[in-house]
């Protein structure tokens, strides 16, 4: 009889041990399948968001950009800015809306006294003709090449800080390549941003001149 029951207990202990076993697999499991789980629901977000950047045009990339984005600092970073939507608005495709978009961007840069100058509608409009211009002509933006920081000439103008910088622009037309200058002359608002306040071309006298 004692060793019917030793052998009870050695029984009982057995199925005791491969209990707390059966536990911890399944445990180990469940943490296994946990880890993968994520793993698989990041990998799918991290595809989805890929895919949506993928099918995503550089205006829409640039316009989503927007609300993540400081104010550029120096008057070169804020000329770089506008070239980059410049290249937008001559060579790519957009909808009236983004177009809308991409030139309330634009006129953000902008000094209020330049904005002042003509109306949103006007604004519009005459940008739209320019595009329609450089479509008809099958003409891009190529690439634009701003003045070095070290080139920038700042001055004060009324008591306004200013800053007085250069681009140059080549534009392509089929395998045609032709390039222009234009002198830009930024100014400093309340809240220290620089903004556009007028831009001309450089005429060949000019460039003689300088």
């Amino acid at each position: 009889m004692e060793e019917k029951g030793t052998n009870t207990k050695v029984r009982a202990k057995g199925t005791k041990t491969t209990f707390i076993m059966l536990i911890m697999v399944a445990l180990v499991m469940g943490y296994y399948y946990y880890l993968s789980s994520k793993n698989s629901e990041a990998t799918s977000q991290e595809n989805i968001e890929a895919t949506v950047e993928e099918s995503m045009t550089p205006v829409q990339e640039l316009l989503a950009r927007v609300p993540y984005r400081e104010y550029p600092t120096t008057p070169v970073q804020v000329l770089k800015y506008y070239n980059e939507i410049t290249a937008c608005f001559y060579n790519e495709t957009y909808s009236d809306e983004e177009l809308s978009e991409l030139a309330h961007l634009a006129q953000s840069l902008y000094d209020n006294e330049l904005v002042l100058n003509q109306s949103q509608d006007e604004y519009l409009s005459n940008l739209r003709d320019d595009i329609a211009v450089f479509k008809s002509g099958n003409i891009t933006v190529y690439s634009s090449e701003v003045t070095p920081s070290t080139d920038v000439e700042y001055f004060t103008f009324e008591e306004r800080e200013c800053a007085r910088l250069y681009c140059t622009y080549t534009l392509k037309s089929g395998t045609v390549y032709q390039s222009s200058r234009e002198v830009y002359v930024l100014r400093k608002d309340d809240e220290g941003h620089w903004k556009i306040l007028g831009f001309a071309l450089v005429t060949e006298d000019e460039e003689a001149g300088e």
